[in-house]
């Protein structure tokens, strides 16, 4: 096996590295990693250190990769008066659980004849495939008419982070920005974050699942689908078809993000992310800088199977300035703590639901990949969640955007949105361990007025190292 290239935090300029391993020299090339996102200065620094990409020649496979890692904080950069990296870990490639190898083998084999139903093992509500649009759950369809309608002219812009979309699928939101969408996927045209990916999982679409949810438009004479399908969407593919994402991966989504509002144009206020996985830090540094220009972020709690190969929240939900999404299922019970055979969402530690909000899953509308018409009822995890509460936050901002716009500084903004969501969410003392602040109720946060800025807290700088008492 390959050793996989390495993120390193380092002084500027490089564009080599080597490195010993044993009698032999190795060296690495160098490529930056962020084109926007600025470092911090450190005090009596003569240049701030830059997160850059170290690649080792293809035929390198002796080390492991957290060796090198070590190797670089030790040794350095094998250069004359350059000083060792400040941080180094791999860019790794993480899988995001979305079900079991039954389910997958269903999917192999799916056609395009007939519509997946509500799964009986889970609650749900047979005569209401929409269910989680309704005022006992996420209040959808009650927001969207209080402000006039699917049809408003868009005042919130949200970037979609997943395995890209289904471009021929009569889901598609109506204000896809597909001319600036973009895709780091190694391999894939920069420029198109459509998934059409071939092969054996030619019916798995995580993607186009996910953005129906928070945008996507309704069957013609039937409910509205997304949560927000008014908004302007900016498709960003940052995984592959079977959902692998490299580190690197995520945080040049989120420089891309952090581009864009530097140059205004097309500002970003909102990400959507329904993956993660283990701690990075380079995801800390990304989340900390497009926080501050007042991006919203919201990710996927994570999935397990009888609480493995975890039940806590995953990166990058964990984060403190990032909103992790737990699930609730149609009776109000934490989607947790299932039997084995069950996916279930994650939850905890418990200093981390201070920023956890829970959205209806599972059985919900969830668009089906390769098949135009198809929209099944079956749609689960956390991912599911994830839309639903970007797409409330869409809400709330759509209707208060020039008194948000008002506010003297970036993260003012996300907190304003953050406590309308969770000044609004129907809470459960008795589950709040499971629901963070409670069930999502978007119509009801339409009420909650913008909070004055004097009194509106920054939440604290994320750091991989170390995210709060508990929390590892």
């Amino acid at each position: 096996m390959k050793t996989p290239r390495i993120l390193v935090k380092a002084a500027p300029g490089l564009s080599s590295a080597r490195l010993n391993f044993g009698a032999t020299p190795v060296t690495f090339t160098v490529t930056p990693l962020f084109k926007s996102i600025a470092p911090l200065k450190a005090l009596g620094a003569t240049a701030a250190n830059t997160w850059q990409i170290l690649t080792p020649p293809p035929s390198f496979a002796e080390a492991n990769a957290w060796d090198v890692c070590h190797s670089l904080l030790q040794q350095g950069f094998g250069v004359a008066g350059v000083p060792a990296p400040e941080f180094a870990e791999p860019d790794l490639e993480q899988q995001w659980i979305t079900g079991n190898d039954p389910e997958l083998g269903m999917a192999l084999s799916r056609s395009c004849d007939g519509v997946n139903p509500q799964r009986q093992e889970f609650p749900g509500a047979a005569d209401n495939p929409y269910w989680f649009r309704d005022h006992g759950h996420s209040q959808f369809d009650d927001a969207i008419a209080q402000l006039g309608g699917p049809q408003v002219a868009s005042k919130v812009r949200i970037a979609h982070f997943d395995t890209g979309y289904d471009p021929d699928h009569h889901t598609l939101p109506k204000h896809l920005r597909a001319d600036i969408a973009r895709n780091f996927v190694d391999g894939g045209n920069p420029k198109d974050a459509t998934d059409r990916t071939s092969g054996l999982l030619a019916n798995l679409g995580h993607g186009t699942g996910t953005l129906c949810i928070l945008a996507g438009t309704g069957q013609p004479g039937r409910s509205l689908l997304g949560g927000a399908p008014f908004a302007e969407v900016v498709p960003v593919r940052v995984a592959n078809r079977v959902v692998l994402f490299k580190n690197s991966a995520i945080a040049q989504a989120f420089d891309y993000v952090h581009s864009l509002n530097a140059t205004g144009a097309n500002r970003v206020d909102i990400i959507t992310m329904s993956m993660g996985g283990l701690a990075s830090q380079v995801w800390a540094d990304a989340v900390n800088a497009v926080y501050e220009q007042g991006v919203f972020i919201v990710t996927a709690a994570g999935n397990n199977f009888g609480n493995l190969p975890t039940r806590n929240i995953v990166f990058p939900a964990r984060f403190g300035r990032v909103v992790a999404a737990c699930g609730v299922m149609e009776d109000g019970r934490p989607y947790a703590d299932l039997e084995i055979r069950l996916m279930a969402g994650n939850y905890g530690p418990e200093p981390k639901m201070k920023t956890a909000i829970a959205a209806p899953t599972p059985n919900v509308p969830w668009a089906r990949w390769g098949c135009s018409d198809i929209v099944d009822f079956d749609g689960q995890g956390t991912s599911a969640a994830t839309p639903q509460v970007a797409a409330a936050a869409a809400l709330w901002l759509q209707r208060n955007r020039a008194a948000v716009d008002a506010y003297p500084k970036g993260w003012t903004r996300v907190e304003a949105i953050r406590g309308a969501l969770f000044g609004s969410a129907k809470g459960n003392a008795q589950e709040s361990k499971r629901l963070g602040r409670g069930e999502l109720r978007a119509h009801e946060a339409l009420a909650q007025a913008p909070a004055a800025a004097s009194t509106l807290q920054e939440t604290a700088t994320d750091d991989a190292l170390y995210v709060g008492k508990g929390a590892l």
